[in-house]
Order: structure tokens, then sequence, then C-alpha cells
């Protein structure tokens, strides 16, 4: 009997402790998720290159066209809850002795130019409305702030505004401004006439902007896809084009300036430091 009692005993504590002590563990998180905000296919490729999946993308295009971009990392990845590492900073090209061009010989396209100020860009872009003029002045206000100091950016499609014929063959249109100034310039030219090469292209647009010819830019070549870019004395400029074997083929032009991302970055370092500064543990 009193082997018995023991053996109901040990079984009554067995069968406790795997209750109390054999619950199923909570089940892993499977996967991480990260949200970016305005990020360029630079940093899309650098995040893919750690693990990291677009989910989805959402935002607004118009005057102020902004998107986030929600991506996730499954558990499987190597670098599965690590932090993603820093997207180094690109530093502009070398200047190419072939460009002797200033900034303030930049190339203008239809009027549209770098160093030019929100208010003679406006009066380009004329707003359709109160709330687009509101919209417009919320975001300079903003640019002056944390987390952009002083920048911000503008998208525009010609065909909504009075001066549509002004930019006949034009898709959108997006620029960068740093402290009220326009600072990066893109067009898109998404139904232009069909060119039979891109050195053809080229031939064109070095002409019409007086840029060097295209044996001086970097990445320039004679295929379907190009990228080809030439540094200036403070600004750059780009192409890129991709060519259909169709009556019409697309292809945009880029003009930055120079300098204005390092501006921003040692205003972001400074600003960071005051913060340590006064920060009390």
């Amino acid at each position: 009997m009193k082997a018995r009692f023991c053996l109901v005993m040990v079984s009554f504590l067995i069968l406790n402790c795997s209750v109390v002590y054999g619950q199923t563990p909570k089940k892993a998180a499977e996967w991480e998720y990260k949200q970016l905000a305005n990020p360029s296919d630079e940093v899309l490729n650098h995040h893919a290159g750690e693990g990291w999946e677009i989910i989805t993308a959402a935002g607004g295009g118009g005057d102020g066209g902004f998107y986030k971009v929600l991506l996730k990392r499954h558990k499987s990845q190597a670098l599965f809850g690590k932090p993603t590492t820093e997207f180094p900073n690109q530093e502009p090209p070398p200047q190419n002795t072939a460009c002797k061009l200033t900034l303030a010989q930049a190339p203008s396209i239809r009027g549209i130019r770098l160093g030019m100020t929100s208010e003679e860009l406006f009066n380009i872009f004329p707003a359709t409305s109160e709330n687009e003029r509101f919209n417009r002045d919320q975001r300079l206000k903003e640019a002056t702030i944390a987390p952009n100091y002083g920048w911000t950016t503008f998208r525009f499609n010609p065909s909504a505004y009075s001066t549509k014929d002004t930019f006949s063959g034009m898709g959108e249109f997006s620029t960068e401004l740093f402290d009220g100034k326009v600072v990066s310039i893109l067009v898109n030219y998404p139904q232009a006439p069909h060119f039979e090469s891109t050195t053809q292209l080229m031939d064109l647009l070095t002409k019409r902007f007086n840029l060097p010819e295209p044996r001086y830019w970097s990445g320039y070549n004679d295929k379907v896809s190009m990228r080809p870019l030439i540094a200036c004395d403070g600004f750059t400029v780009q192409m890129t084009g991709h060519f259909q074997r169709g009556p019409s083929d697309s292809f945009s032009v880029a003009l930055v300036e120079s300098t204005y991302k390092k501006a921003r970055e040692d205003r972001k370092r400074a600003d960071d430091a005051k913060k340590r500064e006064a920060f009390v543990p």
C-alpha cells in the first residue's frame, strides 16, 4: 500500500510539472518588418541584399509626391533580427575635365533650372487650387525643421497646369529643393520618338544642352539600356534610357547640384550632436 501511495504521488508530481513547465512555448516570430519613406533604387537594392522583401508600397503623386515601402524579412535569413547596415552616402563622382560648365551654366530644361527659387518654380507651375497652394506652403515650412534640414521635394504633372503646352512630350516632372532653391531635376519622356541607337539620342541631348560629346560620359554604351553620367563644376547630368523595338522610346534626364547632400548631412550630424549633449540619462 505504501509503495502504491508513493507511485501515485510521483505520478501526480510528474503530471503537475509537465503542466507547469512543459507548456508549449510561444511561437517565435517568423518575420520582421520595416518601413521606408521615399527610398531610392539604391537603398531598396541595399535592403534586398540583406534579405528584405517588399510587401507593398503606397503613397501619393502630384505636387507633393511621397510614398512608403513596407518590407519583411524571414527568420531563415542569416541577418534576421539584426539592424540593417547603414546605406553608404554616395560621394559625387570626380569632376570630368571634359565638362567645364559651372553650376550657373547648367542646362535649363524648358525654363526649369538648378538654383531657381521655389517662387520661380511655382510661377511656372501655378497652383490650381487653394488646397494645392496651402500644401506647397506647408511643405516649405516643414523643410526647415528636422528631419528635413532644409530639404523637400515637389512633383508635377505638366498636363494639369496652364503651362502644359510648354512641356509637351514630358511625363512627370520631379524636383528637389534645398533651402528654397532647386537642387535636383528629373524629367521623364515616356513617349519619345524612336531612336535607332543610344548614340543617336545622346548626340541630340548633348548638343541641345551644350554638354560634352557622349564618349566623355561614364557608363556610356550603345546598348538597349544605359545610364551614362557626366560631372561638371558643381553639378552632374545623368541620362537613363530604355529602347524598345517600336515606334517610340522612353528616357529621362536628371540634373543634380553636387554639394547639397553633404550640407544636409552636416546639419543632421550637428543636430544629433547637440541632442546628445543635452541628453540626461
